[in-house]
C-alpha cells in the first residue's frame, strides 16, 4: 500500500471548501446550470493551476483560480470546441502529448428531471422565469451574483478588480432588474 504525501500549503488553499464552491457556483452560472460541464470546468481549472503552480505570484489565490475557470469557459465556448490532451510513449518510452480539438456535442438527455407523481409545475415555471430573467442580466452582473453567494463585496472587488463601492451598485442595480423582470416589483 502507498503512503500518501502530505498536501502543500498552495494546494491546502488550492482544494478548500470555500474557493471550490465559489468555482462551483461561478461553473453553474456559465454553464447555464449544466452540472457536468460545470463539473468538468472545475476539475480542468484545479489541473491548470497545478500545471502552472510556478505562476501563482500572489496572496489572493482565489482571484487567480477564478480567472482560470473564466479563461478556460471562455477558451471552450468561443468556438464551440475544446482541446483533449492525450499523453502517449513511444517505443523509446519518450513522452509524446497528442493535442485533438473536438466539436462540443450537447447531449439534451443527461439533465433532463425524472417525471415523478408530484406536480412541481409551478417550480418548474418559475425556475423558467428565473432562468430568463438571469439570462437578461449582463455577463458581468450574473458574475458577480454568483460570487455573492459566498464571497464578500470586498472579496468580490478583489477578485474582479473592481471598487467595492462599484460592486454594491452592479448588485443593487442587477437586483433591481431581477425583481422587475421577475414581477415582484413595479417598474
Amino acid at each position: 500500500m502507498s503512503k500518501s504525501r502530505e498536501l502543500s500549503d498552495y494546494e491546502k488553499i488550492l482544494f478548500s471548501e470555500s474557493l471550490r464552491s465559489k468555482m462551483i457556483n461561478l461553473a453553474k452560472l456559465l454553464t447555464k446550470g449544466n452540472i457536468a460541464e460545470s463539473e468538468d470546468l472545475v476539475q480542468q481549472s484545479y489541473l491548470k493551476a497545478i500545471e502552472n503552480e510556478h505562476q501563482f505570484n500572489g496572496d489572493n489565490i482565489d482571484k487567480w483560480v477564478i480567472t482560470i475557470l473564466k479563461n478556460l469557459f471562455t477558451d471552450s465556448t468561443r468556438k464551440g470546441t475544446y482541446v483533449v490532451k492525450k499523453t502517449i510513449r513511444d517505443f523509446d518510452n519518450n513522452k509524446i502529448v497528442e493535442k485533438k480539438r473536438l466539436k462540443r456535442v450537447n447531449n439534451y438527455g443527461d439533465d433532463v428531471p425524472q417525471a415523478t407523481v408530484i406536480d412541481e409545475s409551478d417550480d418548474y415555471l418559475l425556475q423558467r422565469d428565473k432562468d430568463k430573467c438571469l439570462e437578461k442580466l449582463s455577463e458581468n452582473e450574473r458574475e458577480i451574483i454568483a460570487l455573492k453567494q459566498t464571497d464578500s463585496y470586498s472579496e468580490i472587488a478583489d477578485i474582479l478588480s473592481m471598487k467595492t463601492g462599484t460592486i454594491r451598485q452592479i448588485m443593487f442595480r442587477a437586483k433591481e432588474k431581477f425583481m422587475i423582470c421577475m414581477g415582484f416589483k413595479n417598474e
